[in-house]
């Protein structure tokens, strides 16, 4: 039985990639006949016969890079996808190399490209349409693993539910175990100590899942070395993980496997470096060209309704809690409780062009310095008065994790409309919420992305918190 499976396996492997190769044949020699027709100058030196076999073995490199990603259980359609475009891109690339490096054949680069394009529409059809057929023939039962639990129900639920969708293709038989929870509909086969007979006498199953830190070591190194020498997939599951956070990150230390609660992408040094070029060309850029003439026009409106310094400087938390001095166009009278209270809707301490600055965001412009010096970047979670960092940070959950990049002028939070004054701790647990998705998904164009929807809000969006 488990031999036929991964026949089935690897038959199915195979189908598929012949399908592919068969579609890239049919685009090739269908766009080389419609430019043939349409437009005869565009392929005039054409080789045909060339061209299909320079595709078709192109191909195969291609697939060996990128297998077929509904190949993986629990494939979802937009993986899917995503494989076929990567696919797609690649093949393009390689066989434009490939046809250059050729003597005496033509390039015709309409072709190629018109090629490349209908490859990629067709394939994505082609895998969805493959998707779905593998789903209704794993629901009939076929290109099934047989699994066995072993450990404590309860920390088998989530999985045991996940397993329940047919789609992947999973028959869980039974779960052996030594507490005296139970699942719905799952069997129990036995204590933990029945796993090496069962397994011995049913040589149909594919996988093993287990909780290692239920069985004893002599107990686990034996269950591991049947399953690898019986052609069974071994999986332990770190039962810790359900107290923390289920998906936790797989890191290494030398040879040491460590589990980390998140990705994050400013760790690296590479990305850092063009994190703090993108700061320093936008604000060098700024401050030297329009800085001068907005600075100029503010303190002459603010020293006429106010009295006071032009800029309000005010410390504030930033990359790792350190504190720093954050600079904005004063707003507000001088005041004692500058450091202490959030600015409300009517609040008696504004002056009226500082009203106007707050709902137009002019007041933040001097944290462009911030941004050149290295405190701020562009893009980033808010920071914080030292008070507020102090209080919330007692009070809402993973609120320090947000000081693990460093702060904004803006960040994903504001342009999802958490900004402002905080009048309940679930507001600020919503935005420390964002800061912390920011912080797991930053990537270049993420960036780019905020910044031009914090432009589009400002000139065309009133922020009713924005006060």
């Amino acid at each position: 039985m488990k031999n036929g499976d991964a026949e089935e396996a690897k038959l199915l492997k195979w189908l598929l990639m012949s399908a592919d190769m068969a579609l890239l044949a049919l685009c090739l020699v269908g766009c080389y006949f419609f430019y043939d027709y349409v437009e005869p100058a565009s392929v005039v030196g054409v080789d045909l016969q060339v061209y299909l076999v320079t595709a078709l073995l192109c191909y195969i490199p291609v697939a060996a890079y990128f297998p077929v990603h509904l190949l993986d259980r629990t494939a979802r359609g937009e993986k899917v996808i995503g494989r076929a475009f990567q696919t797609a891109l690649l093949h393009m690339i390689l066989m434009f190399a490939i046809l250059f490096l050729l003597k005496n054949v033509a390039i015709a680069r309409t072709l190629l490209i018109t090629n490349a394009v209908l490859f990629m529409l067709l394939l994505v059809a082609e895998r969805m349409a493959q998707l779905k057929a593998l789903r209704h023939f794993r629901n009939k039962g076929r290109n099934s693993q047989h699994v066995v639990f072993v450990g404590h129900a309860e920390e088998m639920a989530e999985l045991y539910g996940y397993m329940q969708n047919r789609d992947y293709g999973f028959t869980v038989v039974g779960i052996f175990t030594d507490g005296e929870a139970r699942l719905e509909g799952l069997e129990v086969l036995g204590t933990t100590a029945d796993v090496l007979p069962f397994l011995q006498e049913h040589p149909y199953v594919n996988a093993v899942f287990c909780t290692m830190a239920r069985m004893s070591k002599e107990d686990l190194i034996a269950l591991y070395k049947y399953s690898e020498n019986h052609l069974i997939r071994f999986y332990a599951l770190p039962v810790y993980l359900s107290y923390l956070r289920r998906n936790m990150r797989v890191s290494h230390m030398g040879s040491t496997i460590l589990l980390t609660p998140r990705r994050e992408p400013l760790r690296s040094i590479e990305n850092r470096f063009v994190k703090r070029a993108l700061d320093i060309v936008v604000s060098s850029v700024f401050l030297l060209t329009l800085f001068p003439i907005v600075y100029v026009i503010v303190a002459i409106i603010i020293k006429r309704q106010s009295p006071g310094p032009v800029i309000f400087a005010q410390k504030r938390n930033g990359l790792g809690g350190e504190v720093f001095r954050c600079y904005k166009f004063r707003s507000m009278h001088v005041n004692k409780d500058a450091d202490k209270l959030q600015a409300t809707e009517g609040d008696v301490r504004k002056f009226p062009f500082g009203d106007f600055m707050r709902r137009t965001n002019i007041d933040e412009l001097p944290q462009f310095v911030n941004v050149f010096l290295g405190s701020m970047s562009l893009v980033g979670p808010r920071p914080h008065m030292l008070k507020h960092t102090e209080e919330y940070s007692r009070i809402v959950s993973k609120y320090m994790v947000r000081h693990w990049v460093k702060p904004g002028i803006t960040g994903w939070a504001q342009v999802n409309g958490f900004r402002g004054e905080t009048k309940e701790v679930e507001q600020m647990e919503q935005r420390v919420r964002a800061d912390i998705w920011y912080v797991e998904n930053w990537t270049f164009w993420l960036d780019i992305r905020i910044i031009w929807r914090t432009l589009i809000n400002t000139l065309f969006h009133k922020d009713k918190n924005a006060y």
